[in-house]
């Protein structure tokens, strides 16, 4: 056995029987890894790294050159004991993780990511210090949206997408504004972030997001708030409207006044569906008037997206098997994989929806100005109650 005491900056090994154990700077940690005598040696000069292994591959016959956040891997070379500090991108490991041996060192990749990418290992034992080209990929900021556009002002509003924690929201680094004037973000998460909108807020404003890549490319992303320039139904005046099946006794057009206590409001007119329906229910709903205004010429569809709120009453959520489908100017019914097929509950207030559009679209979509058909099926898998509400659809450029 062997224990790696840690006491003023030096280690004292001490052999005793047969079993190896090992510790950080801070803990005693006991292996059976068969240590050979020459593993156990004091350095006996600066430190050389010369392949990383995951930890996994124990016999070391395939070396990596590139690692994630959160990977174990074996550092292998000369002179590893008495370590100080492991480095990977500027980013010191977590010590009480590290195990070593004269030959090598068990390592976790840390967790945190910088943006410096050096791009190499920095290992300093009491001998000096090595490093080891090595690359942590850096993951792409990605911005999906928020979850509601219509949000009303002094309410928080959440910032939806991917990585939005290790590109520095929280120092500065990085930047939320709307109309120009800087939001503070808080609540910040590797998948959303949160932040205040101001009172009076007007229609039509645009919350910006900034930030700076890995490689030193400045990035923006532009996230409308309250859109509605390109509402395709406003109040459903001049809409022509055909209903089938049950939804037609189960259907209203109400106004805001009817969703007391939200934190968002359409400012429209909305589709309130309530009501029993049985499994396989054949119902739709045909939205039929002259094309609103949409940024670009809709030459690719694949360019676009139909976006709306929906609100779930409370007790009533939406589940995939709601069976909700869509199409345009009669094409190829599209289904909607609610929630990603989880459904969804929005507990009474108003989320935004974004599908894509060229799925229920098949058949194109005329210019704008010109008379267009949006028709919304509803065929429950199983016999259900529902109470929901659909409001401000609009297609938008991507």
């Amino acid at each position: 056995m062997i224990t790696k005491i840690n006491g003023n900056g030096s280690c004292l090994f001490i052999i005793l029987l047969l079993s190896v154990v090992f510790t950080s700077c801070n803990d005693i940690v006991k292996y059976d890894e068969g240590y050979t005598p020459a593993e156990q040696e004091a350095n006996s000069g600066a430190p050389v790294i010369t392949a990383v292994y995951d930890v996994a591959d124990t016999k070391m016959e395939n070396p990596i050159t590139e690692g994630t956040t959160g990977q174990m891997v074996t550092i292998a070379g000369r002179n590893l004991n008495n370590v100080r500090s492991v480095k990977f991108n500027t980013v010191e490991c977590d010590m009480s993780n590290v195990y070593t041996a004269a030959t090598k060192a068990v390592v976790q990749i840390p967790s945190k990511l910088s943006m410096e990418q050096v791009h190499k290992i920095e290992y300093t034992t009491d001998q000096g210090t090595a490093s080891f080209a090595f690359t942590i990929p850096f993951p792409d900021l990605t911005v999906s949206g928020l979850d509601c556009e219509f949000k009303n002002g002094g309410q928080p509003i959440v910032i939806k997408g991917k990585n939005f924690d290790i590109y520095g929201f929280d120092s500065g680094a990085s930047k939320v504004t709307l109309n120009g004037a800087e939001l503070t973000p808080t609540n910040i998460s590797a998948t959303s972030m949160t932040v205040d909108i101001p009172e009076g807020t007007a229609d039509n404003s645009v919350i910006l997001l900034t930030w700076t890549t890995s490689s030193g490319h400045g990035q923006t992303a532009a996230l409308p708030y309250r859109p509605t320039a390109h509402l395709m139904y406003g109040d459903f005046e001049g809409v022509s409207m055909n209903i089938d099946g049950a939804v037609k006794d189960h259907l209203s057009i109400d106004d805001d006044s009817s969703t007391g206590g939200t934190t968002a409001s359409l400012g429209h007119k909305h589709l309130h569906i309530t009501g029993s329906y049985g499994a396989w229910a054949w119902n739709t709903i045909d939205l039929s008037c002259n094309m609103s205004e949409v940024e670009g010429d809709l030459a690719n569809l694949d360019d676009y997206v139909m976006k709306f709120e929906v609100l779930t009453a409370r007790n009533f959520p939406m589940p995939i098997e709601t069976g909700l489908k869509f199409n345009i100017n009669w094409s190829t019914d599209w289904q909607w994989n609610i929630g990603d097929g989880a459904g969804i509950n929005t507990n009474g207030d108003w989320q935004t929806v974004t599908l894509p559009v060229s799925g229920m679209a098949t058949k194109g979509i005329s210019r704008p100005g010109s008379w267009q058909t949006l028709r919304i099926i509803l065929q429950p898998q199983v016999a259900m109650d529902m109470d929901f509400r659909m409001g401000n659809f609009r297609i938008e450029k991507k």
